[in-house]
């Protein structure tokens, strides 16, 4: 029968057949940068964009430079937003987009959506219509209709988020979201 043998890290290690003990400093650095490479981390949008909204699951997320330019060119001009995502959703009854907008402040976020709601309120763009301002659990919450979707957008905290869905999900999905986004 053959032995099993069984590695630990006990603070000595093996060099040239020599056992060498290890002092505590250089056992929590061991330790550290054993933890530090072996240990997966999450990508920037993996902690911000949830994996499903509703019954859609995230198909493709785009995050980064290439999400901030993606935003500024649907806007056509550059906005003073920091970090940008945009997740592609889906599922076996409809699609759904949802772009979000992370600002350096709360303040920037909302001077943001006022403009956002001011030209779309006003119809300064032909795009979209049938504006609404509503609640969704003490969240002010606007919905535009255009393009063969609702559009449901919203500041919370730093952040501005807009959800393009298909009509006959949207309710339950920008419920789903709100409880979602943090």
């Amino acid at each position: 029968m053959r032995k099993k043998r069984v590695v630990m890290f006990t603070g000595f290690i093996l060099f040239k057949k020599k056992k060498i003990r290890l002092t505590p400093g250089v056992r929590m650095l061991v330790l550290g940068f054993l933890l530090l490479f072996l240990t997966p981390f999450p990508s920037e949008g993996d902690s911000l964009l949830p994996q499903s909204v509703g019954s859609l699951t995230l198909q493709k997320l785009q995050s980064g430079e290439e999400a901030k330019q993606a935003i500024n060119r649907m806007h056509g001009k550059e906005l003073s937003f920091k970090r940008g995502y945009i997740g592609i959703y889906g599922g076996e009854h409809g699609k759904g987009t949802l772009w979000v907008s992370e600002y350096d402040s709360e303040e920037g976020a909302v001077e943001d959506l006022k403009k956002m709601v001011q030209m779309i309120r006003t119809g300064d763009q032909k795009t979209f219509g049938h504006f609404r301002e509503m609640s969704i659990e003490g969240l002010p919450v606007y919905l535009v209709l255009g393009m063969g979707q609702a559009h449901y957008f919203f500041q919370k905290g730093m952040k501005v988020i807009w959800l393009a869905v298909d009509p006959s999900l949207a309710k339950e999905t920008i419920r789903d979201l709100i409880g979602k986004i943090s």
